[in-house]
């Protein structure tokens, strides 16, 4: 495998990983207004907690991708001026 191709794969993760991310945290954001939005209902039983781990866990994954995206725009950015 060249070293064209293996920056090619980085950026195309980068954008994968920033796309992910992108819809993740607005998943994560219309979780978190509807678990606000069912505060004051009365009969919510364990609703609740479900409503807020999902949001949780839809900011985790979107805080990660973001992660990976930063660090593979990193790596290509290194490959790219050390190996022109």
């Amino acid at each position: 495998m060249s070293l064209a191709v293996f920056r090619d794969r980085l950026w195309d993760l980068a954008l994968v990983f920033g796309g992910v991310s992108i819809v993740a945290r607005s998943h994560a954001w219309t979780r978190f207004k509807a678990a606000l939005a069912n505060v004051h209902s009365l009969d919510m039983g364990d609703r609740l907690y479900q409503r807020d781990w999902d949001f949780r866990y839809w900011h985790g994954i979107g805080l990660r991708t973001a992660q990976y995206s930063i660090l593979c725009s990193i790596l290509w950015l290194f490959t790219k001026l050390l190996y022109p």
